[in-house]
């Protein structure tokens, strides 16, 4: 596996910053908003707004007071579009499925 696609999987490997990014697609929002949206503390979430920053998949905007984030990249949506197939492909049960495998990750 190339660095680049480990990067992008790291990004995603995480069900705050895939609710942040889901959030996003509808536009830039400020922590706050996020922070009401995801449901994590604001600590939280600006952890993850910093490693989603660091990946290159937002970018940050000062207005005023606020920074917003937004979407570098629609594209990442169109990403997420397609891996739901997969998953829906695979007949994973959402209340069933380990992130972990359990054989060989501890």
């Amino acid at each position: 596996m190339m660095v680049t696609q480990a990067k992008l999987i790291h990004a995603l490997n995480n069900k705050i910053r895939l609710a942040i990014l889901e959030n996003l697609q509808a536009g830039p929002k400020n922590v706050t908003q996020l922070v009401n949206a995801v449901g994590a503390s604001q600590s939280n979430v600006s952890q993850h707004l910093a490693c989603l920053r660091d990946c290159g998949l937002i970018q940050q905007t000062r207005q005023g007071k606020f920074y917003y984030y937004k979407l570098t990249n629609h594209e990442i949506m169109t990403l997420l579009t397609q891996m739901s197939r997969v998953i829906d492909s695979l007949n994973w049960q959402e209340e069933t499925t380990q992130v972990a495998c359990p054989s060989h990750m501890p």
